[in-house]
């Protein structure tokens, strides 16, 4: 089965936009054609960027949201912290990568996206 990690601004917006190319990505998890794989410190950053005030209209219950997130993902305890790019919530997500042998991450993160491929996962846009 293909797994991905999926970036949190990718995720807010698969969950809360319906309509958008990043929608596609959470449809395709819910059909079935990939596993989607997280952390915990993936999820805390999930539950912080749902808690901003300009999302409460979106999301007014954002614990139930990441607590759904956390019972349909492949949750993975990174052993190695990576420091690898400048943003250090991008390395979270290579460490979740990492640790789950990821096919890969789904971002629209331009630190991410440079690096095209981390070891054997490749980066992607929503759009790919």
């Amino acid at each position: 089965m293909i797994s991905a990690v999926v970036d949190t601004n990718v995720l807010v917006s698969d969950l809360g936009w319906a309509r958008s190319p990043p929608a596609k990505v959470v449809e395709a998890m819910l059909a079935g054609r990939f596993l989607l794989v997280s952390s915990p410190s993936l999820l805390a950053e999930l539950d912080a960027v749902l808690r901003y005030p300009k999302l409460a209209p979106v999301f007014p219950q954002p614990e139930a949201v990441v607590d759904l997130v956390g019972e349909i993902a492949v949750l993975v305890e990174p052993r190695r912290r990576l420091d690898v790019l400048q943003d250090e919530a991008d390395n979270r997500v290579l460490e979740a990568a990492a640790e789950a042998t990821a096919d890969f991450i789904v971002t629209g993160d331009r630190g991410l996206l440079d690096l095209e491929r981390y070891g054997t996962t490749v980066v992607v846009t929503p759009r790919s």
